[in-house]
């Protein structure tokens, strides 16, 4: 298991830092060979671009809808809340995640898989219901949509396989007590900077070959 694994839990690359704010043009992100993909087995945060808060799953339940967990945004990088395995079928660990793949994401806290259904509307902004699923069936799927690989610190979009809709956050909409702060996250038709997200902190397995640069 030596070198597998690079943690990165309480501190963001220089590129982070150059796209939230302190620079008009951001940086591109610099990583020895191999640490630079999103890889199937690793374990990840999910930023949201346009707020820089973590897709996390606060464990407080929808009092509408599906009843299902609650997913959220929240400005908390450093909560245990956050951590999503990437589960790529068929792939070895290790192996990059291809864009244009479907990937289920299990909050490593719960064990639970980011959900989404049409069945359900979001109980602030009435899109479509992001919930955390105690199970494993279709409407797990997401498609990470961008160019080549993913990649860590580069913006994607994931796209809802069973409904086409796109996971986003929505800056205005946030929720009060028992979870002040956090904001709700959905899923929606329309792939605006809304739903823009990117790899950040976790526990990332190296890429096992040059051939995925």
């Amino acid at each position: 298991m030596r070198n597998l694994l690079l943690l990165a839990l309480c501190a963001a690359s220089t590129a982070h830092g150059s796209l939230f704010g302190k620079s008009d043009k951001p940086a591109a992100p610099s990583f020895e060979e191999g640490w630079e993909h999103v890889t199937a087995g690793s374990t990840i945060k999910l930023a949201h671009v346009k707020t820089d808060a973590r897709l996390t799953m606060p464990q407080v339940s929808y009092g509408t809808g599906s009843q299902q967990q609650a997913i959220t945004a929240h400005k908390d990088a450093f909560s245990t809340k956050g951590f999503w395995r990437v589960e790529v079928e068929g792939a070895e660990r290790g192996a990059p995640v291809e864009c244009g793949r479907a990937v289920r994401l299990i909050n490593s806290d719960s064990d639970h898989s980011l959900h989404s259904h049409a069945a359900h509307k979001s109980p602030i902004s009435g899109q479509q219901e992001v919930s955390g699923f105690d199970g494993r069936d279709a409407g797990d799927m997401w498609t990470v949509e961008c160019s080549g690989t993913w990649r860590r610190e580069s913006p994607v979009l994931l796209r809802h396989v069973d409904t086409g809709k796109y996971l986003v956050s929505l800056p205005n909409k946030k929720y009060h007590q028992p979870i002040s702060g956090h904001i709700e996250v959905s899923a929606a038709k329309k792939a605006d900077s809304n739903a823009h997200w990117m790899a950040l902190e976790g526990f990332y397995f190296k890429a096992p070959s040059a051939k995925y640069s």
